[in-house]
């Protein structure tokens, strides 16, 4: 489905006639659809963690660098995101809980194994630096949403990569409330919606008999004997 073709269903919906073009045409209801096919696409992006959206970022050392440029594409973290060391096996890098602690942890020797990190500036650092070869390896959310790498709809032919019907929605309740008609109900449609839409990428959870004994993201504080 194109995102003509989704704001063409979103019209059959809203009682007005199908858009034959979003971007070359200049119908005003047509450029309605297609301002509210861009907010509604990048709301659906931002309001879960979605399987397509994961993308693996590998970051090496040079035994020097402390700072590093976040992918071209990143958007944000996924929930209990980490840094994961290749050089250190199953270990992780830990996450300063804020700017406070992270200026405290780079002016004392009070560092993990493999090390802290931090995102500041639209840079990931890490603390203390990475030996030459060394990699973090991480899973970021993009901000390409449209097929073509593309992170908004720029042409007629633009496809979502995310749940259609979410788009379709997703556009009637906004372009209705942008009108200040009744939406309530067409919101809550879009709602429940979302919500099965997210059920069915978190996939069956696995049923674990028996006691756990520890969580699986549990980590030491501090792995390594503090000034050492």
């Amino acid at each position: 489905m194109t995102v003509l073709t989704a704001c063409a269903e979103a019209a059959v919906e809203l009682n007005q006639p199908e858009p034959t073009s979003l971007f070359t045409s200049p119908d005003t209801f047509g450029k309605e659809l297609r301002l509210q096919a861009n907010k509604a696409a990048v709301a659906i992006a931002q309001a879960y963690d979605w399987q397509r959206l994961l993308t693996l970022g590998t970051l090496t050392g040079d035994a020097s660098a402390t700072a590093f440029a976040l992918p071209s594409d990143y958007d944000r973290m996924p929930k209990k995101g980490q840094l994961h060391s290749q050089s250190f096996q199953a270990s992780t890098f830990r996450k300063a809980t804020d700017l406070d602690e992270w200026i405290y942890l780079t002016d004392t020797d009070l560092s993990a194994s493999p090390g802290n990190w931090i995102i500041i500036g639209g840079q990931m650092n890490i603390s203390p630096a990475m030996a030459v070869g060394e990699t973090a390896r991480f899973y970021y959310i993009t901000n390409q949403i449209v097929a073509g790498a593309k992170t908004a709809f720029t042409a007629d032919a633009d496809t979502f990569l995310l749940p259609e019907r979410l788009l379709v929605l997703g556009i009637v309740w906004r372009w209705k409330s942008s009108k200040g008609r009744e939406y309530s109900e067409a919101m809550a449609n879009y709602e429940t919606a979302l919500s099965e839409e997210i059920g069915k990428d978190r996939g069956s959870n696995i049923l674990t008999v028996g006691r756990q004994r520890s969580s699986v993201n549990a980590s030491f504080a501090y792995p390594r004997a503090l000034g050492a």
